[in-house]
């Protein structure tokens, strides 16, 4: 599984935009960091994912796909997307 989710955050580095890739657990232990990604925001990265689920089960009834979150600061966007027991983060600029 570590050479997987290597191999996802060295091809997920190399695209265009992307400064930062992060790779929780659904408990928010970081799996995997790049860039200017930080494990110590795995926690919060894996917290936002559950509550967008949640919220977005609510006003469906749980039929809708998992959300993705996208946080905009200054020239910079996070995407944020759950899939499974995992979510990825990707900071682009």
């Amino acid at each position: 599984m570590e050479t997987g989710i290597n191999n996802i955050l060295n091809k997920l580095t190399e695209s265009e935009g992307v400064i930062g890739v992060l790779i929780a657990d659904e408990h928010g232990l970081c799996l995997g960091v790049r860039g200017i990604a930080k494990a110590s925001s795995a926690g919060f990265i894996a917290s936002i994912a559950a509550h967008a689920k949640e919220l977005t089960e609510l006003r469906t009834g749980g039929n809708e796909d998992t959300p993705t979150i996208s946080v905009e600061y200054g020239n910079n966007t996070i995407l944020i997307r759950s899939e499974g027991n995992h979510t990825l983060a990707v900071w682009r600029s």
